[in-house]
């Protein structure tokens, strides 16, 4: 991998590796079960972590199907959902919930097309706001990591004008694939985490890094 990741680079190197679609599509079919997608989730989780270690994309190999010889596997792999998904829903979900209700009210007032803008951008901003979050949480796996909002900020701010584009990517694959939302949040937050992971390795590993 080149010291700079290159957005269209990374997605290359996902695609061409040879376990990419058949781990896409199990992580993307659990993704459409409530409480099951947590395994998606904990999938994702190792995947973030695996690139900050090696430095490259990465798609470890889900644990062999239930057994009671690879029943603890399944239960690392949920434990790891759970941590995955305690900063998705702080970093994530619950912006998005918050500008829903707010586009909701400004709808009630004629103010539709304003609202719809709205949720679009919190969208594209949340992404990337949790990618830095979760990349933070990585770093020492510390939940008191992610009350330093201000930080996160200053990640997600120092990175944003290169992870527009990636984050465009990211919403595009959700209201194009809609009806297919597991394969489409799976796929995109693969993306998306990997390339991020990448990015926030190099400040690291940098000497004169601020986190």
């Amino acid at each position: 991998m080149k010291e700079t990741p290159i957005f269209e680079e990374v997605c290359y190197r996902l695609l061409k590796l040879p376990s990419f679609w058949s781990n896409f599509l199990i992580g993307g079919l659990l993704s459409f079960v409530p409480i099951v997608n947590l395994l998606a989730f904990g999938y994702l989780f190792r995947v973030s972590r695996a690139v900050r270690k090696t430095g490259a994309p990465q798609m470890p190999n889900w644990p062999n199907w239930p057994s009671l010889q690879h029943w603890q596997d399944w239960q690392g792999l949920f434990k790891d959902g759970l941590r995955f998904a305690v900063v998705w829903f702080g970093y994530w979900l619950l912006p998005l919930l918050v500008a829903a209700c707010v586009s909701w009210l400004m709808a009630l007032i004629g103010l539709g097309a304003l609202s719809n803008v709205l949720l679009l951008s919190v969208v594209l901003l949340a992404t990337v706001l949790f990618s830095s979050a979760l990349y933070r949480y990585n770093m020492r796996k510390d939940f008191k990591d992610l009350l330093d909002v201000a930080l996160i900020l200053r990640m997600s701010w120092m990175e944003l004008p290169r992870l527009i584009v990636p984050a465009l990517v990211f919403l595009g694959l959700l209201v194009l694939l809609l009806p297919f939302y597991g394969f489409a949040l799976f796929g995109g937050f693969l993306m998306f985490i990997t390339y991020t992971s990448l990015r926030y390795r190099r400040f690291e590993h940098n000497k004169s890094s601020t986190f």
